[in-house]
């Protein structure tokens, strides 16, 4: 999806990304859904801030749907959040549903990536302490690398720095089956805030 043009609540974008997460969640056929989009929903603290717009708007679509790894980009630095809800009572605290570090077993919200590939450190440096819901976060330039293996059951994600080395490494499994029809899209009732 596009974060350059219109993508409010009643914009065609919007309706877009609905109909085809409503399309993409309710096929059989499809066992992972990820998003890409270009600015940010969330970051920790740094030169460039998150857009509450964004995040107020396509986080309850992307839990009512099951998306299961949103990829933001902008920023020149990598951060992973842990699996997270939505929070409608303050949307700067999303709700962390999963602390591993590493691996998640049919988790209960999104992970959220940021994958700087290219650009000036200078102008995208943190400048506070990495936000609780935040897994993994240093400033590298690199790529994100994803694989579904195991018979489609499983999403692999590493990220390598420019210079080779692996510097994150994630995995999301659903080898058992999951009724996307109950995932929760009302977050709201255990949100803490």
């Amino acid at each position: 999806m596009s974060t350059e043009v219109p993508y409010e609540a009643g914009s065609k974008q919007y309706s877009f990304v609905e109909r085809d997460l409503q399309k993409s969640s309710s096929d059989p056929n499809i066992k992972w859904i990820v998003v890409f989009y270009h600015r940010l929903a969330y970051t920790s603290p740094a030169l460039i801030d998150s857009i509450a717009l964004i995040r107020d708007t396509y986080h309850p679509l992307f839990e009512k749907y099951g998306v299961d790894l949103v990829m933001q980009g902008h920023s020149h630095n990598y951060q992973r959040t842990f699996p997270i809800l939505y929070n409608a009572k303050g949307s700067l605290n999303p709700i962390v549903t999963d602390k591993n570090t590493t691996n998640y077993y049919n988790p209960k919200g999104q992970i959220f990536t940021i994958t700087g590939t290219g650009g000036a450190p200078d102008i995208h440096n943190f400048t506070g302490p990495a936000a609780p819901y935040t897994a993994v976060q240093f400033n590298a330039y690199g790529f994100l690398d994803i694989a579904v293996t195991h018979n489609g059951t499983i999403l692999e994600g590493n990220f390598y720095a420019n210079n080779d080395t692996l510097k994150d490494h994630f995995t999301i499994d659903k080898s058992k089956d999951i009724d996307k029809s109950t995932v929760q899209s009302n977050p709201s009732k255990d949100s803490k805030s």
